[in-house]
């Protein structure tokens, strides 16, 4: 009666084998998922800082913007250092922003095309509680885009070649998109912005094998759609602009070339630099106002005209007056030698107030910050992108640091925000009418330069279509996106069904050595010194081998 042959306790073994590959299989997703963790940043916080969420590209062991990188990441993390999201993906992330209640825009999967300076990417939405995307597979754009819930339109950045004499130029373009990818507007640099503004350092992008001049290099747009106005950065004329959209005219134009009289530190008017304008950023990025007529950016100050030899990367809002025509520096925090940053970076203005700049280099030994601004030597450690909160005081609260080899394009915090809406401001005449294209002086350096009887010809006329006819937004599909890759959600790692499964597993394990204890001295009379079982016993016995062992 208590007699297993050892065919039935080879049965037991492997269906015990078999339960713990169950469970072993329901965790390989997560286990999968934490082998392709990226690099983790060391966290100093040495202040009051900013309790919160951020959301951050990353590539590693790239060129440029996921070119080549070893891996791709987009990533959500609280300000401690806890992951609470990621993506990853065989190409490089864009921009990301947290506009709606757990809802992160962002672009990539897959980058499409484009300069490797300005790739282009698709976009998707993603929700953060059920990790499901809606894609926008036609909506391309680069650098960066907006979204407009109200008539369910996106505006992004396009590049696109012009022949100006025997010389390609690169160009930028606004365009609007409906959620088909379909063009309801659009405004284009060339046209607007006089070709006399291109830099003098030669700025040039490889367009299929040739090096071809990057005229403007857009990279943020801020757009107030409920007042028709956009605001334009252009990092290489180091000048942003603001747009009237219905009418196509730039209101005015704020940097190095424009309107406004720039005032430095003591209120006056800042002189001239080597007989060039003067400027209070250079080749900045992610400019946007914070407040009326306020505009925080990242000053890369890479190639000023002051001293191109250095960059004192810093962390600025401009406060400009649309009445006076001045524009001036309203605060300001400069990095260390050790965080400066020649392409790329971001600044946010945190909900308490401090700043968050994004110092986002893979590496931060370059000549400009070496010895004697060319020496291949310098005086500090390298790492990677640097993250760092500034409060208003312009102490250091807390800093993010990332091994070398880490790029980070933008950064931006996910606590979903209302969205920021300012009244119509007083309407400033157009003091900047668009010019007729005119071609630059020759520049002489090694990149391609318009000959002076060059006439411009656009290859696109920049067009202004009615205003779209507002439709719905769109609503996060049910299914899983096609193009979505592994997520670690927000949520426990180990969850309720996997305790539920390790429980089962651990009381089965437990009955079956039990029983096997109690067969085992019923055969050697070891049973509390009855040699038989008791009735009440020889049913439990009888039930275990008839119903589970048989």
């Amino acid at each position: 009666m208590f007699g297993f042959d050892r065919s039935k306790w080879a049965f037991i073994a492997l269906a015990v084998v078999a339960a713990l590959c169950i469970a072993l299989f329901s965790f390989l997703p997560i286990i999968h998922s934490q082998s392709n963790n990226p690099p983790v940043p060391s966290i100093n916080t040495i202040g009051n800082a900013w309790d919160g969420q951020i959301a951050f590209d990353l590539e590693v062991n790239g060129i440029f913007m996921g070119v080549n990188a070893a891996s791709n990441y987009l990533e959500v993390m609280k300000t401690d250092g806890t992951f609470l999201a990621l993506r990853q993906s065989d190409s490089g992330y864009g921009a990301a922003y947290n506009n709606a209640t757990n809802i992160l825009m962002f672009e990539g999967e897959p980058q499409e095309d484009g300069a490797p300076t300005s790739p282009t990417y698709a976009l998707h939405f993603w929700n953060l509680t059920s990790g499901k995307t809606q894609d926008f597979p036609n909506v391309i754009g680069e650098h960066d885009f907006q979204y407009d819930p109200i008539n369910n339109t996106f505006l992004t950045l396009q590049q696109h070649i012009v022949q100006v004499g025997n010389a390609p130029v690169l160009c930028d373009e606004i365009v609007q998109l409906d959620p088909n990818g379909k063009v309801l507007w659009t405004w284009d640099t060339y046209g607007h912005i006089p070709l006399t503004e291109a830099s003098l350092f030669g700025e040039t992008s490889p367009i299929n094998g040739t090096d071809v001049e990057d005229f403007t290099h857009a990279n943020t747009l801020d757009w107030r759609y409920n007042n028709s106005i956009i605001y334009l950065n252009t990092r290489n004329t180091n000048t942003f602009y603001k747009i009237n959209e219905t009418t196509g005219n730039i209101i005015w134009a704020c940097g190095e070339f424009g309107n406004f009289t720039l005032l430095g530190d003591n209120g006056q008017p800042l002189p001239s630099v080597n007989g060039l304008p003067p400027s209070l950023w250079y080749h900045c990025h992610e400019v946007k106002e914070v407040s009326p007529d306020v505009f925080l950016m990242f000053d890369n100050d890479y190639e000023n005209n002051t001293n191109p030899n250095n960059c004192h990367s810093r962390i600025i809002e401009v406060t400009v007056n649309e009445t006076s025509m001045t524009a001036y520096v309203s605060r300001s925090w400069e990095a260390p030698i050790a965080y400066w940053d020649t392409y790329g970076g971001a600044a946010v203005l945190l909900p308490n107030g401090d700043f968050l700049g994004d110092f986002g280099d893979p590496t931060h030994q370059f000549p400009q910050n070496s010895i004697n601004g060319q020496d291949q030597d310098w005086s500090f450690s390298d790492t990677g992108a640097v993250f760092v909160e500034v409060n208003p005081a312009g102490q250091v609260v807390r800093t993010f640091t990332f091994p070398v080899g880490c790029y980070v394009y933008r950064v931006e915090t996910v606590n979903n925000p209302p969205v920021l809406v300012f009244q119509n401001p007083t309407p400033a005449p157009s003091f900047y009418i668009s010019p007729t294209p005119t071609p630059p002086p020759i520049i002489t350096t090694p990149t391609p330069t318009y000959g002076p009887s060059s006439t411009p010809t656009p290859l696109n006329t920049p067009t202004i279509t009615a205003t779209p006819t507002p439709t719905n937004a769109p609503t996060l599909s049910a299914s899983p996106s096609s193009t979505s890759t592994p997520l670690i959600n927000s949520q426990p790692l180990i969850t309720s069904a996997h305790v539920a499964v390790i429980i089962f597993i651990a009381a089965l394990v437990a009955v079956i050595f039990y029983m096997r204890k109690r067969i085992s001295n019923h055969k050697t009379g070891k049973n509390n010194d009855k040699p038989y079982p008791s009735k009440i016993e020889m049913l439990e016995l009888n039930y275990w081998q008839s119903n589970i062992w048989i």
